[in-house]
Formats: structure tokens, sequence, C-alpha cells
């Protein structure tokens, strides 16, 4: 078939661009993503290209959607692990789309306009993607094999090579990735992964095994104490013992899938989470507790993981020892067992639950002093007198040696007395079973074997117990980390209240910003740090804030850039709230300058720092711009002055900025955003008077409105 014939026929199983919303519900629902019903409130009008139109229809439905490139040699792998995921196709000047719902390297399975399953080959989507790019290229190769003369299955393999070598550098980016938002519940997004299916069947697999181990030792018991061990009864006992270690192996290879899956999900869950913690909070906490938090994340994936299989496993044994011994010993003695041995193992784990929460308490708290004296040694060397500068530390050292006695005593009981401890009770259990002459062998050796599979399930229990205890201690000092603040709902601007705005100033000149009635406290806060604020902002409005300090101009520029949320107001930029236009895109129309302490130059080059706002990796236009707005800020002789010149690697690990320059890379980066409103935060204050002068011309040259927020 033709590739032109090819690419006709699946347009008839591909959505208009008129249905896309239609599209994202429809795969979403589909693949179990469980899609939110939008507001209807919400706005459904059409607002810029497609990616803002996808991200829009995400928010809505409350789903998670990613633009992703790739090059045209790792497309087909792509596609294969892409799924649920919407592609782009372009027929005749108009944009087609494809629901993609699955897929290996044989097939791919897509979602017709009519709900149909419609099964494709791989390079029938490629083709598809890259027509436009791989028509031009077939027909110059098609010439080129022309003249030499390849025909047959040669000239199939010699096309696909020429095609993969002289595309090898096209980018594709007409892929968007539809996932779950990372805000839903974590054992949501457990049950669309599966796992909870995985569990099950590892549970299944351990309790099959231990059923078959329970069997072959009352089959060798029986034999031996009967006396009548032939070949028969030892190769019973073999095969029970070989049909374990399949079992076995797929026991372990469940686990390691399930710790691989869950690691990703808990690690993704912990970065989303820490990217969303109020900006507020993060100021007021110092660096150690923030390093002591990011050590402890990543203790949990370890720990909690670890622990589950030990305590989920370990329980299935205990409870089937305990069955094996209530049918062997009857039930009020395997009761009295269970109940004497949890709660001895109840308050041995209170105890060392006790103990390693106050070890971890003392443990932060010295991490948190040190991280700060390491920063504030400066501080200390021109301040505070060298004999104080060791102040309490050997008081600190002594109650944390005292607190790790304290809980190595406790663990080592746990360890090393529990399971002892279950087997001398078990043992204690047996002696009617061997007083009574009437007791069979069969019950003597299951009473036995029940023993000791306690035993071992105690074992087991306890190294559970010990990652437990330390996820679990961890759990409460990240918790914080891990709960998502909430979704990013619908703002307090509700589209009635916004067509109402636009009805007040209808037939006036539009304000680029408008802000009537704003409003903002932080949390735990009843004391409002903005209130009933008014403002109108027109393009190529230069405006300045002046204050005192705290009254609340620094919240008023984090508000206006979408940093911090109003509490209640209406806030506007070109007619639209945050929600209406999405984030990103608004963004894309405000680049705020925050303070300088506020503000940070990473360890990468100097090009990326300026860059980092606008793409990554830069177009030739962007560096060139780049160039062009440091030479005007007084960035020039710096650069030339560092050996890699804008390439060279800036921030702590490389290059030392002075603060001037800080403050005028800072202005550079969000020059180069080329945003329709430029919010400066007190970005002038540690600039001399040349360079503050030549800072500030440039910034009215580069901006198209401008607000900056300065002392008094």
């Amino acid at each position: 078939m033709k590739p032109e014939a090819s690419i006709s026929k699946l347009r008839h199983h591909c959505w208009p661009a008129v249905q896309l919303d239609g599209a994202v519900k429809a795969l979403a629902l589909h693949s179990g993503l469980e899609p939110a019903v939008p507001d209807p409130e919400s706005n459904t009008q059409v607002y810029g290209d497609t990616d803002a139109r996808l991200q829009l229809q995400a928010e809505a439905f409350d789903l998670n959607i990613e633009r992703v490139t790739c090059k045209y040699g790792e497309l087909e792998q792509m596609l294969v692990r892409a799924a649920p995921a919407i592609l782009r196709l372009r027929f005749a000047e108009e944009e087609y789309f494809i629901a993609l719902c699955g897929g290996n390297h044989r097939f791919l399975y897509l979602l017709s306009p009519s709900q149909q399953i419609v099964k494709l080959r791989p390079s029938q989507v490629l083709r598809a993607l890259t027509s436009a790019q791989e028509i031009p290229q077939r027909q110059r190769i098609a010439r080129l094999l022309d003249s030499a003369e390849i025909a047959g299955r040669r000239r199939k393999k010699a096309t696909e090579a020429l095609l993969r070598e002289n595309l090898a550098g096209l980018e594709i980016d007409d892929c968007w990735l539809l996932r779950q938002p990372s805000h839903r519940s974590f054992w949501q997004q457990l049950r669309h992964h599966r796992q909870h299916l995985r569990f099950l069947n590892m549970i299944t697999c351990h309790t099959i095994q231990v059923l078959l181990f329970i069997a072959s030792w009352w089959l060798i018991g029986r034999a031996v104490l009967d006396g009548h061990v032939d070949s028969g009864w030892l190769v019973a006992w073999v095969l029970l013992l070989i049909t374990q270690i399949p079992l076995s192996l797929l026991t372990a290879r469940l686990q390691g899938s399930i710790s691989l899956e869950t690691g990703a999900l808990l690690k993704q869950r912990l970065l989303a989470s820490a990217l969303r913690i109020d900006p507020g909070k993060v100021r007021h906490m110092g660096s150690g507790q923030i390093l002591g938090r990011v050590y402890d994340a990543e203790n949990i994936e370890a720990s909690a993981l670890q622990a589950s299989f030990m305590l989920l496993l370990g329980g299935v044994e205990l409870v089937l020892a305990f069955m094996v011994l209530q049918l062997s010993l009857g039930t009020p003695i395997s009761l009295g067992i269970l109940t004497i041995f949890l709660l001895i193992a109840i308050a041995l784990g209170r105890a060392q639950y006790l103990a390693r929460q106050y070890w971890t308490g003392q443990r932060l708290s010295m991490t948190h002093r040190l991280i700060e004296k390491m920063l504030g040694h400066r501080t200390r060397l021109a301040q505070q007198k060298p004999s104080d500068w060791h102040r309490g530390e050997d008081q600190e050292l002594e109650e944390y040696l005292r607190s790790s006695t304290v809980m190595d005593g406790n663990m080592t009981r746990l360890v090393a007395f529990l399971p002892r401890f279950w087997l001398l009770l078990g043992i204690t259990g047996l002696v009617p079973v061997f007083v009574n002459s009437n007791t069979e062998s069969g019950q003597i050796a299951a009473a036995l074997g029940g023993v000791l599979l306690g035993y071992r399930a105690v074992l087991k229990g306890m190294t559970g117990y010990s990652s437990g205890l330390s996820a679990l201690v961890t759990w409460e000092k990240v918790r914080e980390l891990f709960s998502l603040e909430a979704a990013l709902k619908r703002g307090a601007t509700s589209i009635s209240v916004a067509d109402k705005v636009h009805s007040d100033i209808q037939g006036a000149k539009q304000p680029l910003c408008y802000i009537r009635d704003l409003s903002f406290n932080y949390p735990n806060q009843d004391k409002a740090v903005l209130k009933n604020c008014k403002l109108s902002i027109y393009p190529g409005d230069r405006v300045i804030l002046q204050g005192a300090s705290g009254s609340g101009k620094s919240t008023f520029a984090n508000v206006i850039a979408g940093i911090q949320k109003q509490r209640e107001g209406i806030l506007l930029i070109n007619g639209y709230d945050r929600t209406s236009i999405g984030a990103e895109h608004w963004r894309r129309l405000i680049a705020s300058v925050p303070q300088f302490h506020e503000n940070h130059v990473l360890g990468d080059s100097f090009l990326f720092n300026l860059l980092m706002g606008d793409e990554w990796p830069p177009k030739m236009e962007s560096v060139r711009r780049a160039y062009k707005i440091c030479d005007e800020l007084g960035l020039t002789p710096l650069i030339k002055k560092m050996p890699a010149g804008m390439l060279q690697t800036v921030g702590e690990m490389g290059w030392r900025l002075s603060h001037g320059e800080m403050s005028r890379l800072f202005i550079a980066r969000a020059l180069l955003q080329n945003s329709e409103l430029l919010v400066l935060d007190e970005s002038f204050a540690a600039l001399d008077p040349d360079n503050l002068r030549r800072s500030f011309h440039c910034v009215q040259n580069y901006s198209n409105s401008l607000i900056v927020i300065a002392h008094p």
C-alpha cells in the first residue's frame, strides 16, 4: 500500500480538532484514569494553540498532560510506551488527533471516535506523523536508487536506512502523554497501576508455598515417627520441596516488580509534593531541616517497601502457623500461646517505637544545627568569640549517645529475645501432645512444623518491624512533603465574574492587568497581608509600588506572578483569570524577579541561567538576544573574563558572581522571557549608580509593561 493511501485510511480513525475534548475524556475513561466531571461554570472557550487547549482540557478533567519530544529514530519505541497519549496528525492543513490507548512492537491500539479499538501497524502511525518530512526524502531517495539500479528487497532496506540517516536529527513534538495527576490518592494511583493485583498474586504464591512447606513437613515427619520411610515417601517429600522453588522465584519476581513500580510512584509523589509546598513554609524551614527531610524521604522508599513485604509475608506465615497449632494442639493451647506472645511483642515494640522516635528527633536537631553553623561560618568568624563556637555540643552528643544506647538495647531484645520466646512457648505447648499416648504421629509432626513455621515468621516479622519502624518515624517527619496541598481548583474568580468584569469595562481600553478587591493572608494567620487591593495596568504602563518593609509589597508581587494564590478578589490578565488560561500560559504572560535572597543562581552554565525561563536547548535567535541584553546590562566584561564565556559554570560549584552581577543576571533572565508584564522586586537595590542607570534603561527598552517594587 502506498504511503498516501495508508495515511488516508488512518484518517477515518482520527478525532477532528473540534472533538479534541471528547478524545481526551474518552481516552481517560478507557484507560482507567477516572476523569473528573468539569465544573459547569468552567471556561469552555478555546484559548491559544493546541498545547494550551490540551492543558486546559486536562485541568478541566483533573488530569495531567505533558508534551514530549523525541528523535525520529526513537519514535517507534516512544509510541509503544506512550499510551495513553494524544497524537497530532495534519491532513491537508487540518489537524486530526489519535487517541493511543495501548501498543507493542507488533501493533498499536487506537480509540476511534466510534469508541471502537482499532489495531494498526506502528509503521502506519509513524508515516502519518512524519509524512511531511518523509515524502520529499523518499522522492529524493527513489531517484538516487533508480540511478543506482537498486530494486527488490534491497531497495526497501536501502530506503529505510537512508531515511533513518537523513532524518536522524528530526524532532517530533506532536505527542502528549495523559496521566493521573500527582494530587490523586496514592492508593488510587497504586490501583491504577494494578499494584493491588500484584500484591494479591504475591500473597497467593507465598501462601501456597507455605502450605506446601507444611505438607512436606507433615509428610516426612509422619513417615519418620511411624518408622516406615521408603522411596515413595521420600519421592513425595522431594517433589513437594521442588514445587516450592518456582513459587519462591515467582514471589521474589513479583516483589521486585512491586518495589520498582511503587518506588517510582513514591519518588514522583514526593517530588511533586515538595514542589507544591507553599513558599512561605519553605522560607521558615532551616537548611538542616530541609536536608534532613530529603535524606529521610530517600530512606522511606527502601525501608517502607522492605518492611511491608517482610511484615506481610511474615504475617501470612504466622496466621498459617496458628491454624496448624490450633488443629494439632487445640484451640485453648494455641490461643494462649498467641495471646502471651502478642502481649510481649506489643510491649517491646512500643518501647522501641518511642526510643526510635526520640532518637530521630535528636538526630534531626543535630543535623539542623550543624548545617546552620556551616552556612553561617563566615558570620561566626566575624562576630562570635571562638570560645563560643562549640557551646552545647558535648551535651548534645551525650544525649544522642544515651538515646542510641536505649534504642539499640530495645532492638536487641526484639530481635534476639522475641523469636526465642515464641520457640519456648511453642515447645511448652507441645508437652501435652508428647505426653498423650493417643496422639497420632502426623499430629505431632504438624504441631512441630507449626512451631518452626511460627519461629520463621517471627524472625521475618522482626526484620520487617525494624525497617518499618525506621520508615514510620521517618514518615512523621516527611508527611508534610508527601501530603500534596489541595490541587489548583477553580480560582476565586469564576467565569461569571470575569464576564461581569468584561461588561464593566466594555467600550473602554481593556487593561493588561485588572485587580479588584484582592485579599491574601498566609496559612494559620488570621490577619490579612493584603486587603481589598485595586489596580489596573494598561499595556505600556510603568508602575512603581513603594511602601515600608513588611507592608506586603513582595506578597502582592507573588500573587500577581502566580506564586501565591489570593484568598478572594479578582485578578485578570488580558481579561482572563489563571484558571481560564492555565498556569503555564500565565507564566508566559508574567515574568517576575523575586527579591535577591529568594532568587538563585543554579550550578550550571551562565547561558542556562539566562535562558532557563525561555527554552532549553536554546535557539540561535535566543542566544543572540541573550548576548545583546547582557551587553546593555553591562555584563559583557564579566562574560569576557570567564574562561568559557557564556558556557562557564557559575553558582556554588562554579564561577562566583558578585551581588551586583547576580542582580543583573536575574533581570536579564526575566527580560529574555519576553513577557507581557515584568515585575521587579527591589532588583536595583544592589547596583551602583552607573549600573543602576544602565540596567534601568535596558529594562525600559525591553519590557512591555512594568511594575517596580522599591522602598520610599
